[in-house]
Parts: structure tokens; C-alpha cells; sequence
């Protein structure tokens, strides 16, 4: 999540306190907007790897064969700050490292709640699959929320494995498609 110094300013009950579970980074060195979502977005992807490697951590002290590959996510930041996409290797790679890290859930759910650690943000996932921030900007309120409603649902079906990785790419990129095209009417 992205805090701009004027919401700070306009938020008087904002407190950050010495040991606050907040950081701070100055962004006046970038030069436009999109930087600075491009780099906040790596910072929330830097978070998930963060607690990924908290559990294979976990899972090598329990002697556990169980893994969840991190080097994806490097990947995914490469691919936002460079305006890129992933190819569908990439993409099978990152939604079998969901599918764990919902495993991973549903275990320790009973114990402690972990779901906002392992949180990409769906933009993250729009962005690997084929569109950029610049398409999804230019949605208004109501595309951006059917976008993130079908999303969402189908988002749930592969972290469950109710349907297979590649019939998820498939409905996913048709919906991302069906979000370039959107932002192709707009133009016209």
C-alpha cells in the first residue's frame, strides 16, 4: 500500500510510533506517478518474499520436503518495473507458488491468520498477465471493479486448485485481453 505525504499530512491521528510496522521511503528522486506505484507495488511483492522465506525457514526446521519457490516474485518485480510481461512458463511457476502458499494457509489458518502476508496485489497479477498500469489507469470505477470481481473469483479456483493452472491462464488472459480491449474503445 502506497501512503502519500499528504494523506499523512491530512490524517492528524496518523501516529508513527519508534517501532512502527510502517517504513517510510523518500520518493521525490522519481520523476513521474507511475514510478513511484511501479516501486510501491516491488515494495508489497519484497513483503510476500519476505514471508515466504519465513516458512521455508519453517519447513526446513521441521525437516519438511515442502518448498516455495521465491524466485518468481524477483521475477515479477523485474517484469513491473520494466513494463514487462510473463510468458506462460513464468505464469505456471507463480500460480504453483499460490497454490502452496494456500496450502500454507489453510494449515496454519487454525493457528494464526497469515492470508495478508502472502497478498500480491491484483494489479500485480494483471500486469504479468498482459496489461500495464497505463491500460488499467485508464478504466473507470465500475471496469476496474468487474475486473477485480471476476478476477477474484477465478483467482480463489486456482489458489484451491479447483481448476488446473492451465485452464485458469486461459479464462485470465481472456479477461485481461477483454481489459486491453476495453481501453482500445476508449481511445477510438
Amino acid at each position: 500500500m502506497i501512503i502519500k505525504k499528504e494523506d499523512l499530512k491530512e490524517n492528524k491521528d496518523f501516529n508513527l510510533e519508534e517501532h512502527s510496522p510502517f517504513m517510510i521511503l523518500d520518493t521525490k528522486h522519481f520523476q513521474y506517478f507511475s514510478d513511484v506505484e511501479k516501486f510501491g507495488y516491488s515494495v508489497e511483492v519484497l513483503n510476500v518474499i519476505n514471508s515466504i522465506t519465513w516458512i521455508n525457514k519453517l519447513y526446513r526446521d521441521l525437516k519438511s520436503d515442502l518448498h516455495i519457490e521465491t524466485e518468481i516474485f524477483y521475477e515479477i518485480i523485474d517484469c513491473v518495473l520494466n513494463g514487462r510481461h510473463f510468458n506462460d512458463t513464468q505464469l505456471e511457476r507463480y500460480y504453483a507458488a499460490q497454490q502452496k502458499l494456500e496450502h500454507f494457509s489453510s494449515i496454519t489458518h487454525k493457528l494464526t491468520d497469515t492470508d495478508n502476508n502472502f497478498d500480491v496485489p491484483f494489479i500485480i497479477d494483471f500486469i504479468i498477465l498482459g496489461t500495464n498500469l497505463e491500460r488499467y489507469d485508464s478504466l473507470n470505477e465500475d471496469k476496474r471493479g468487474e475486473l477485480h470481481d471476476e478476477y477474484a473469483a477465478l483467482f480463489c479456483q486456482i489458489r484451491t486448485q479447483e481448476i488446473e493452472i492451465e485452464d485458469f491462464l486461459l479464462q485470465a488472459k481472456a479477461l485481461v485481453f477483454s481489459v486491453n480491449e476495453i481501453e482500445l474503445e476508449n481511445i477510438i
